[in-house]
């Protein structure tokens, strides 16, 4: 999309579409166990193989995560009546389904799937070449897109690459990447934007970067590597990032749903919200303010997106119109108004377009046209 609601980019782009699975988008294995917990819980039954037939039958039918959600309530109601189990139960059911897949683009795709565009199923990645070429050719953001979008002001066209998937999911074949991501970035009309490339597979992008650097490619200094850290059990991820060849990275701690201990060396940007969908946890904004001082002890800019569906502070809920959290003149504190950037981000504002004539080709053999997402290389 050239324009976007996301408050820290003007525009997004998908090269890949879908995404193998997350701690948002648990696997159709991990699903269903968490399904016969609440059913044990539900029910008191002590008959675990009963329970287990009982979700086979109903959920036979459906390969997918995706599929399950889409048919969350069929399933439910089937389970239900099978184990005989209390009116109301159902719903109950479903619910372990919405509160498990959290992914707001994991759920766009399950209603879309197989729609153009789209992938079949969320979970097989699928590939659209050609649209970053596309998006490297728009222009400047207009007078509009800044008034809508203070905080980005004197930075060029910001660029979210992967919203709607994880274009480091395993199946895609790093000769794709270089071909639909990094060769459009490098180009005289790529070189005008600022691209924010976010994975929650960092260990996979720093191979990228090694696989790159192995042919004599360098790795852009206007891409900037980020990923995805929700809780402190993914603050690994900050360590596998630093390992990426990038000038500069980012995290993005939304949803985020605990308190973070981040070590923020070489980090230059950290985006902080809460979850927006109808059973988002609860978020805390004093999490928030404590990466925000995090982030000023170690020297990294400051984002804060929104407070979500369910913001506490103190204890206490926090009443918005705005479903997201995302409308800060809704926030009840003035100071929990900060939507910084990195400064460097402005300083390729103005930066010249360099023409092809002066940019050399890319070092190394081209990929054969890309039919689908795999290859020969990683």
């Amino acid at each position: 999309m050239r324009n976007t609601s996301i408050q820290w980019c003007h525009s997004t782009i998908n090269p890949i579409m879908g995404c193998a699975g997350c701690e948002l988008w648990p696997s159709r294995a991990g699903l269903l166990k968490e399904l016969q917990s609440r059913i044990r819980q539900l029910s008191g039954d002590s008959s675990p193989d009963r329970i287990a037939d009982a979700v086979a039958d109903a959920t036979r039918p459906f390969q997918w995560t995706s599929e399950l959600y889409a048919a969350r309530n069929q399933v439910a109601a089937q389970v239900a009546a099978a184990l005989g189990l209390p009116p109301g139960t159902a719903d109950e059911l479903a619910d372990v389904f919405r509160g498990n897949c959290k992914c707001y683009a994991g759920l766009l795709g399950t209603l879309r799937a197989g729609h153009a565009g789209y992938a079949d199923h969320f979970e097989v990645p699928k590939a659209f070449p050609g649209r970053v070429a596309g998006a490297a050719r728009w222009r400047a953001p207009s007078p509009a897109e800044n008034a809508a979008k203070p905080w980005l002001i004197g930075a060029p066209r910001m660029i979210f690459i992967s919203d709607m998937g994880d274009a480091l999911s395993a199946d895609v074949s790093f000769d794709y990447l270089r071909s639909e991501i990094i060769e459009p970035v490098n180009s005289a009309d790529g070189s005008r934007q600022l691209w924010l490339w976010l994975t929650k597979r960092p260990g996979r992008l720093a191979e990228f970067g090694r696989w790159l650097a192995d042919q004599g490619v360098a790795w852009p200094d206007h891409l900037v590597a980020m990923t995805t850290v929700t809780s402190q059990t993914t603050h690994a991820r900050v360590d596998q990032l630093r390992q990426v060849p990038a000038k500069l990275k980012g995290l993005s701690c939304e949803p985020v749903f605990s308190a973070l201990d981040l070590n923020l060396t070489d980090i230059n940007w950290v985006i902080a919200g809460g979850g927006s969908d109808i059973l988002a946890e609860p978020f805390h904004v004093e999490w928030a303010l404590q990466l925000q001082q995090r982030c000023r002890e170690q020297g990294a800019a400051f984002f804060l997106k929104q407070l979500g569906r369910r913001p506490f502070f103190d204890g206490q809920p926090i009443h918005l119109a705005d479903p997201h959290g995302g409308e800060w003149d809704e926030w009840p504190d003035p100071d929990w108004k900060v939507r910084e950037i990195p400064a460097a981000f402005r300083g390729f504002a103005q930066t010249p377009a360099i023409s092809t004539r002066q940019r050399p080709a890319l070092p190394g053999p081209r990929p054969a046209p890309v039919g689908n997402i795999t290859g020969n290389s990683k």
